[in-house]
């Protein structure tokens, strides 16, 4: 893989050479490929395995993603649940850069979610020895973790790290939250070029790597209407509409309160036994909205879906 370089924005706006030039591509240069294509079909996204996502949400590898969605609703719960569904269904190896979370907390969890069950003997229906050294032994063949120093990483400092581990076959990378990337304390009068040159970097190396590249930004603080927090939109984020002119896909997160099911029941989006019987048992429901989609004939349209999220096990049905 060619090495992909980082610059600073005052180095991009200098420099002048070959590197900056436009690839030529003609039809006849990659006709076996398009052939190929007519043939057997452009390829639908991969599937998450959680089937009811299906219809709205495919990974597509090549692709930029952001999740978002307020404090509590499960944009981290769901990224780490889909990434463990993707070293199952598809063998993939996993880099995670979460500074947020505790990393012994954040591996017993993802052990917790692998094996469905708890792994704290606090609670009921704990996993046995056996089961915890299986979910160890599985998370440390598909994750690797990465922590600070003394400092936050840079776009360039994060970027040549994930050019090291693609080398070692690591093909999913994950920065939760991108604010706890050093760049992201430039302030508001330059966060659009950070966003621009960030977000762009960061989807030029999913692009060249065929690799998967998922980040989670956190959505403004949220005045209230008439009384109610709004529900957060494709434009919440801050640092405004950059996230979304340049992201394949965009994911935001709703928990539902009780106010919100009861809606829903009314509406037969969900049943009222199904309500009552899943929140006497540890079941939380939230949604997933998918609010935008690259080539959403092949990976999706765009729309949303109920899950159910399990405290006991961290898994998402």
């Amino acid at each position: 893989m060619k090495k992909l370089k980082i610059y600073d924005f005052d180095e991009v706006l200098k420099r002048e050479d070959d590197a900056q030039s436009c690839k030529e591509i003609f039809v006849n240069d990659i006709r076996d490929k398009l052939d190929k294509y007519f043939e057997e079909g452009y390829p639908l996204g991969e599937t998450s395995t959680i089937k009811k996502l299906d219809d709205n949400f495919r990974w597509r590898k090549g692709f930029l993603y952001c999740c978002s969605g307020y404090p509590q609703s499960g944009k981290s719960e769901i990224i780490n649940y889909l990434m463990i569904l993707r070293a199952k269904e598809y063998d993939e190896k996993i880099l995670m850069y979460s500074p947020e979370t505790n990393t012994y907390e954040f591996i017993s969890n993802l052990v917790r979610a692998y094996i469905g069950k708890n792994v704290n003997p606090e609670f009921d229906n704990v996993c046995t020895k056996d089961e915890w050294n299986k979910g160890l032994d599985f998370i440390n063949d598909h994750f690797a973790f990465l922590e600070n120093r003394d400092e936050m990483p840079s776009i360039k400092t994060l970027i040549e790290t994930y050019q090291r581990f693609y080398k070692k076959g690591y093909s999913c990378f994950i920065i939760d939250p991108l604010n706890w990337v050093v760049e992201s304390n430039v302030g508001e009068v330059n966060m659009y070029q950070y966003l621009k040159l960030s977000l762009t970097t960061l989807k030029q190396f999913a692009k060249s790597t065929e690799s998967i590249m998922i980040y989670v930004e956190h959505p403004k603080t949220p005045s209230p209407v008439k009384g109610k927090i709004p529900k957060a939109t494709a434009f919440s984020l801050a640092g405004g509409t950059m996230h979304f002119n340049k992201v394949d896909c965009m994911i935001i997160m709703h928990r539902l309160t009780r106010e919100d099911l009861e809606d829903k029941v009314s509406k037969g989006e969900i049943l009222s036994k199904i309500l009552d019987d899943n929140q006497e048992n540890n079941i939380n429901f939230v949604e997933f909205e998918t609010v935008k989609m690259k080539s959403q004939r092949l990976n999706g349209t765009l729309g949303s879906r109920i899950l159910q999220y399990d405290f006991i096990t961290g898994q998402f049905k």
